[in-house]
């Protein structure tokens, strides 16, 4: 009964991260409760089977980073929320105790009552909403990092390439037929520009980006186990074709459909972003004095390989983008992360509130009043302006803590512990998948796009699954042949 409520979890897992891409991107209003509600529930349900199961957990040293920064990073937007009386605030954040007083002077003047005890948040409704979403992030890490275990890796990576899969086709046919459509709705906002089930044709590009590694890890693996380790590659290559050629093929199919999806996108951002993702691990799978010329040449690699995508697909769009200079569109992202800096100046400490940019960039006088910024086009900026020092250390702590900790458990031995190459492969696709996310995230907002944080979160919570007794694996049914070994 156990094992198959934990197969069933798992399952509404991966129903779940086929859900979260569908209604554009779930950035949406309506999408949001569908988005929060899911993985809190999943969650809390291997947590009670695994404690009526009597599992003890030994985490990986990423898996508590990444979980601990998790939980700070929503306590400090939970204490964005908290009602305080003024004289706190005042001395917590004085520019929010001095835009509380306006408003209770306009209130006054109006004749309208006003709350004696008062947020950090300058909106407590846009702060709540992020509160929940990084609950939301953090769920979906927990579970497939209990969930997503031994052979489950692979389906998971598998499901996500054949999204990577569909969201190429949809985004082609947009491209062909000249209907930039998200199921029915006219995309009135970005003409002429890819964008799959997206509105943003770059939050497209990121999604189709980060799924590229899973794709070529299916690939990878359908490879290495082709063979017996140490084959030539002439036998290596003759079994594959014999008895791996078609997840061999699949895999690859579905990569050339993501580098495909984000040339349909035009989306240079996104272009660089997996060059630099790939040439990141690669250097850091070389140790020593290979690392650097490994990274370099895994970059060329990777040029040309995308250089040679465009000239089967004929995207001269895409190359015409690329090499247009578009002045203003650069000046006015500059603008936006300069209006998140000033911000930041403003509300140093904790922020101006999660969620709180669209509106309080108008105070900085930063951006254009023509063209509103609903976000900085960069996530550390904005993050550093609406939670202020704190959440923004908390956060690229955990952040770049976590991935050099699953960097140096995937390319070493962690605790003497061997480790399979599957495990090893996926893990490096995990490191990939994050690696492009965390540069994109330096020109775009992506991680203010639900449907990309969580699929991240599921990615590096497969990637960090937690280790547990050989009794406790055997009694929810799972492989217990790899031992921890997988």
């Amino acid at each position: 009964m156990r094992k198959g409520t934990d197969l069933t979890l798992f399952l509404l897992l991966v129903a779940y991260l086929v859900w979260v891409p569908m209604p554009f991107g779930s950035a949406s209003d309506a999408s949001q409760l569908p988005l929060v509600v899911p993985p809190l529930l999943i969650c809390a349900a291997v947590l009670l089977l695994r404690a009526s199961s009597g599992t003890q957990f030994r985490m990986t040293r990423p898996a508590r980073i990444w979980t601990a920064g998790g939980i700070l990073f929503a306590a400090v937007i939970g204490l964005q929320l908290v009602p305080m009386p003024m004289s706190l605030l005042r001395v917590l954040s004085p520019q929010s105790a001095a835009v509380w007083a306006r408003a209770v002077r306009l209130a006054a003047l109006a004749d309208v009552a006003s709350p004696r005890l008062f947020p950090i948040t300058l909106d407590p409704s846009a702060t709540s909403l992020h509160f929940f979403r990084v609950l939301a992030y953090l769920a979906t890490f927990l579970a497939a990092m209990m969930l997503a275990h031994n052979a489950r890796r692979t389906v998971m990576a598998s499901v996500l390439a054949a999204l990577a899969v569909f969201e190429a086709l949809y985004a082609v046919n947009e491209a062909a037929t000249g209907r930039y459509s998200v199921w029915g709705w006219k995309n009135t906002l970005i003409f002429g520009r890819a964008t799959g089930t997206f509105v943003n044709p770059n939050h497209f590009a990121h999604y189709a980006a980060i799924l590229l590694p899973m794709s070529l890890y299916l690939s990878a693996y359908a490879w290495h186990t082709a063979a017996p380790a140490g084959a030539p590659f002439g036998r290596r290559f003759a079994k594959m074709i014999e008895s791996r050629l078609f997840p061999f093929c699949a895999g690859l199919l579905a990569a050339l459909a993501s580098v495909a999806a984000v040339l349909v996108s035009e989306s240079r951002g996104a272009m660089l972003a997996i060059v630099g993702g790939l040439a990141v691990v690669g250097g850091i799978a070389s140790r020593g004095r290979r690392a650097a010329l490994r990274g370099v040449l895994i970059a060329v690699g990777a040029i040309a390989a995308i250089v040679a995508v465009v000239i089967f697909l004929g995207r001269t769009e895409a190359v015409n983008r690329i090499e247009q200079s578009q002045a203003s569109q650069f000046s006015s992202r500059a603008a936006s992360i300069v209006g998140a800096i000033r911000i930041w100046e403003m509300f140093p400490l904790f922020g101006s509130g999660a969620g709180t940019y669209q509106d309080v960039v108008l105070m900085t006088r930063a951006t254009s009043s023509v063209v509103l910024a609903n976000h900085a086009h960069n996530d550390y900026a904005e993050i550093l302006a609406t939670t202020g020092s704190l959440g923004f250390v908390i956060a690229l702590a955990s952040l770049v803590g976590g991935y050099v900790a699953l960097a140096k458990n995937a390319f070493s031995e962690e605790e003497g512990e061997p480790m399979s190459w599957r495990r090893r492969a996926f893990k490096a696709a995990a490191l990939t998948s994050i690696a492009i996310a965390m540069i994109h995230a330096l020109g775009d907002f992506n991680f203010f796009i639900p449907a990309n944080p969580v699929t991240l979160a599921a990615i590096a919570g497969a990637a960090v699954v937690a280790k547990e007794s050989r009794s406790s694996r055997r009694e929810l049914g799972e492989d217990t042949g790899s031992s921890l070994s997988d």
